[in-house]
């Protein structure tokens, strides 16, 4: 294959991008997000998210960078280790089951003990 000739390589991008039209859009809204929010799913549902959140992100089972190069059956084995430690904070924290609910979704796997807990175990 040729190499690419010299005009390709200083070609730029069209500005702007889509990101910063997005950006400019965002800044200048008037939109009160807090209340919006709130209007939408609850004070004490994003309290619960948050509090959530902040737990699984202090825990490194729930770092998926390593997910990126991983064969399916690495995938699979962290998914279910991931699964496990939603149990064991549900136990260690007391969670609702609406609380391990709403872990799982900040995760977001698929896996076979998210199928199973909720077609066996759940509510």
């Amino acid at each position: 294959m040729p190499p690419n000739p010299e005009w390709v390589k200083t070609l730029t991008p069209s500005s702007p991008q889509g990101n910063d039209l997005l950006a400019q859009e965002r800044n200048r809204s008037q939109l009160p997000v807090q209340s919006v929010s709130e209007f939408l799913f609850s004070k004490e549902h994003l309290e619960d998210k948050n509090r959530i959140l902040k737990l699984l992100q202090r825990d490194p089972v729930f770092d998926k960078t390593p997910d990126y190069y991983a064969g399916r059956s690495d995938r699979f084995e962290r998914a279910l280790a991931r699964a496990k430690r939603l149990r064991q904070l549900k136990a260690k924290h007391g969670w609702t089951q609406d609380d391990l609910y709403l872990a799982m979704n900040l995760v977001s796997d698929s896996g076979a003990y998210i199928l199973h807990d909720g077609m066996f175990t759940g509510k």
